[in-house]
Order: structure tokens, then sequence, then C-alpha cells
């Protein structure tokens, strides 16, 4: 494993880099907007390194709560109880996967940064190499800054509740400039370094000299990393790594819950456990069982909840001032929230023989669960209308857009999350793939992965139908919401009628296969 063939590996680096760059190029060039007008350059220039350095934030407190729950190097278990715990300096057996870590998230980070450097070229202007090599060195240097953070507070065995405290004061502290308009923390004067491009401001050092200093501590101390925390997320991380392969995403987001040691509560948040039987009788059987699981969820589920609707909020203002991309951030960020909801459904689906003891066919009894995660996620749509309106500033036009598009971004992220929960991973025989060439197998392999995030993010268009319409923009969103109602509704009917489906596909094969 520690063999590396030089020349191959700048081979792959070096095609990946030209094919990327061509694709990002063209991107940029398709969807990445028109320049702005000087105001808003100068207003990016007084908030943008604040509001960067909130992000930067956000992933900093990311990596401290991964630290305390022992993360984030993942060592192989047979390392583990060989290597660790051998009479070695257990520095030395550890800094080798600290320093792959910290080189791998480096290189998505990089990649992350050039892609966003290159699109705000095409908004604020400026040469595009630059700006790519500018969001480049801020994308590596963050990831790397809350990886190296996360070997910190696990090196130093760090409980949870002070890795917790420290993620609340980095983004109290970043809160706290963008109210101000001032960089004080060392995540907004990173963020200004995202901004050299337009401005060169020498504190911006400051923040590279921080995320270095993270890095080398992160290194340095990783040998204090606990051994139990080790061997527990070294089987987590493999049971998960085997989900990725076999593309079960059910299993890789209870096995992320498991490695985040995200419980349900005992209790629930509100007294619906002291009446199991309501006056209503069975007509509220399925609503009143999506609410006891929705209602035990964890409070830091909750938060994501809320910071996912806030996010989908403000990408929904980015997009409808011009930067067209962040379509797709909103609609994933509805996607993971929906993800999250559909719980009470996720759990019937992953008990079949408990679905199967309601006096009901499956397909109802999946639809009528939806009632429950449909209101919550109602819940989320309202936050990010709410975020959307407080960061336009108010006004009548900016309240009806939001109001508009509640419903339809909102049930569209649920449906996305629907298909994706109850179509389940792929059979790794299909007797359908056999008759199919592998070219068409491909295709449908990738329709089958990309098809949830896409109807997720679906319920945005509007808004896109709203911008390209500035004299009447809530009655043009109107319009384009009757098709996402019905993408909803078709995936409703697709989930009630699945099993039925399948099963007149499957006769209609055998009867073509045995004419044949």
């Amino acid at each position: 494993m520690s063999e590396v063939d030089v020349m191959e590996a700048l081979y792959h680096a070096y095609v990946a880099a030209i094919v990327g760059g061509l694709a990002l190029w063209w991107i940029a060039l398709r969807v990445g907007g028109h320049e702005v007008a000087r105001a808003s350059v100068h207003s990016a220039l007084v908030h943008g390194p604040e509001m960067v350095g909130l992000a930067i934030a956000a992933a900093l407190a990311i990596g401290l709560r991964s630290g305390g729950r022992g993360g984030p190097l993942v060592v192989e278990a047979p390392d583990v109880r060989l290597v660790l715990l051998s009479p070695l300096d257990r520095g030395v057996a550890l800094r080798g996967p600290a320093l792959r870590l910290l080189r791998f998230g480096a290189a998505w980070g990089a990649g992350a940064g050039a892609v966003v450097g290159v699109l705000a070229s095409r908004r604020l202007g400026g040469h595009w190499p630059v700006w790519g090599v500018s969001g480049a060195l801020v994308g590596a240097l963050v990831v790397d800054a809350a990886l190296g953070a996360a070997m910190v507070v696990s090196g130093l065995r760090l409980r949870r509740q002070m890795a917790g405290a420290l993620a609340l004061v980095a983004l109290a502290w970043s809160g706290v400039d963008l109210a101000l308009a001032r960089a004080t923390s060392p995540m907004s004067l990173l963020g200004q370094a995202a901004f050299w491009p337009l401005r060169w401001s020498p504190s911006g050092l400051g923040g590279v000299a921080f995320a270095v200093l993270a890095v080398v501590l992160g290194v340095v101390l990783a040998g204090g990393t606990s051994v139990e925390a080790s061997e527990r997320r070294a089987s987590l991380a493999g049971q998960l790594r085997f989900a990725v392969t076999l593309r079960d995403l059910r299993s890789v987001i209870l096995l992320r819950r498991q490695l985040a040691q995200e419980s349900p509560r005992e209790r629930p948040w509100l007294g619906a456990h002291r009446s199991p039987r309501h006056r209503s009788g069975r007509r509220f059987v399925l609503w009143r069982r999506g609410w006891q699981g929705l209602l035990r969820f964890p409070l830091t589920r909750l938060v994501r909840l809320v910071l996912l609707g806030a996010a989908a909020g403000a990408a929904g203002v980015g997009t409808w001032r011009g930067t067209t991309p962040l379509v797709l951030a909103a609609g994933l960020a509805l996607y993971v929230a929906g993800l999250d909801v559909i719980e009470p459904v996720a759990e019937s689906v992953d008990r079949p023989t408990l679905l199967d003891a309601y006096p009901l066919e499956r397909g109802s009894v999946l639809v009528g669960l939806l009632a429950a995660p449909a209101a919550a996620m109602l819940a989320v749509g309202i936050v990010g209308a709410a975020t959307a309106v407080a960061i336009a500033g108010g006004g009548t036009k900016a309240l009806a857009v939001a109001a508009v598009l509640v419903i339809p971004a909102s049930m569209a992220g649920l449906a996305g999350a629907t298909v994706s929960t109850v179509q389940g991973p792929p059979a790794l025989f299909s007797d359908s793939d056999l008759l199919l060439p592998p070219e068409a197998v491909g295709a449908k392999v990738a329709i089958r992965t990309l098809w949830p995030p896409l109807v997720a993010t679906a319920g945005m268009l509007p808004l896109l139908a709203a911008r390209s319409t500035p004299a009447l923009p809530a009655s043009s969103a109107v319009s384009a919401t009757i098709p996402v109602l019905l993408l909803v509704g078709g995936v409703a009917i697709w989930a009630r009628h699945r099993e039925a489906i399948h099963r007149a596909f499957k006769e209609a094969m055998g009867g073509a296969g045995t004419k044949a």
C-alpha cells in the first residue's frame, strides 16, 4: 500500500485536471450568470469575508464535533489491535493515516474551491484563473483546518460537551463578525483571503496561518487518539464503505448516525406516549405513528433541519440575484432534510414484517405514513422562506415569491427522499439487467442514483420562472408550481402502486420471454 507509482499518479492527476477544468469552464459560461453592478461588488467586499468566515466556522464546527466523537482518523481494525496496542509510539503509527487524510481533504477542498472561484469570477469580475487559484487555496485550507481541529480534539481526548462548546464559540464569533461587518475571528480572516482577486488584504494571511497551525497541531497530537474510539470507528467505517459500494443510501444514513452517536430520544418532546388510544380510533393511526417517530428526534437533528431550511432559503436568494447554480444547492439541502424527516416511512421499509402487520396494503401504509413527514417538511420550508425574506430585506415581492415556493419546494424535497427510500438499494442480480446491454445498465444506474435529488431540485424551478419575469414574479411562480405539484402527486401514486407496477412489469417480461 505504501508503494506509489509517481508517473501514473501524475498521469491521472493531469487528465483529471484537464477534463475537470474544461467542464468547469463550460459550466461557468452557461450558468455562471452576468457580472453584477459596482455597488454589489462593494457590498460583497464589505460583507463577503464575514459570510465566507461563517461558512468556514460551520466547517470547523463539524470538525470539532467529529473530534469529540473520536474522529476523524479511520484505521483498519487489524491495525488498531496489532499496531496501536503494540509497544510503539502511537504517533508514528497514526501520522501516516493523518497525512493521507489531509492530502485527500486538500485535493477535494481545492477542487470545490476552484469551482466556486471560477463561478464567482463570472459574477464579481476579475480574471478567472486568479479566482480559481484563490478559491482552491482557501478550499484546501478550510478542509484541512477542519480535519486538523478534529485531530487536535481527538488527540487531547476532549469530551463531546467541550468539543460542542468550542464549535458554538467558533460559530458565535463569526456570527458577531458578520453582524458588525468586522473581521476579527480567524475564520473571517481566512474569508478575506477568498476575496484577494478583488482586494488584497494582508490580514488574510492571519487566517492562512491559523489553518496551517491547526493542521500542524493535528498531525502532532494525532497519537493521543483513543484506541476504543478508533476500533469503533474502524468497524462502522468498514460497514459504511460496503454500504456505499452497494449504493444502499439507507444503510449509509444509519451508519452515519452511529458514527455521530446520534440516538433517538427515550421520551418524545411532547406527551404523545401518554395517549396510545385516541378518540379518533383507527382513522389517524398512521398520522400518530409518524409523529411518534418525529417527536423522538434528537436536538442535533432538529437543529440540522433548521440549518438545512435556512441554507435552502439563502441559496434561493442567491439564485434570485443571478447565481443560477445555487438552485442545485437549495434542492440538495431540501433533499437531505427530506431524508431526515421521512424517518417513519424508512423505519417501516426497514421492517417489512412490521409493515405487513397493518391491515392495509403496503402502498397505502407508506402513503399514510407520509402525512406527518409532509407537515414537518412544510415547517422546514417555512424556515427557508423566512430566511430568504430576511436576507432579501423584506418587501411585498420577496414575501409573495417565498410564500408561493414554500409548498412546492418542501414537498418536492420530500418526494425526492420518498423515491430514494421506497426504491431501496438496487438488486445485486436483476433479471432485467441481463437483457440489457452494458451501456444501458450503466445509464440505468446513473438515472436511479440521480433521479431522487433531481426530483427534490425541481421544487426550486418556480423560482427561476419568477426571476425571468420581474414584473409579475408571483404569477409566474404560481404557473410553474403546477408541474411540480403534478410531479409530487406522481411520486405519491408511484409509492402507492409500486408493487403492482413491478408485478405487471415482471409478468409482461415473462410473457415476452415465453413468446420469444
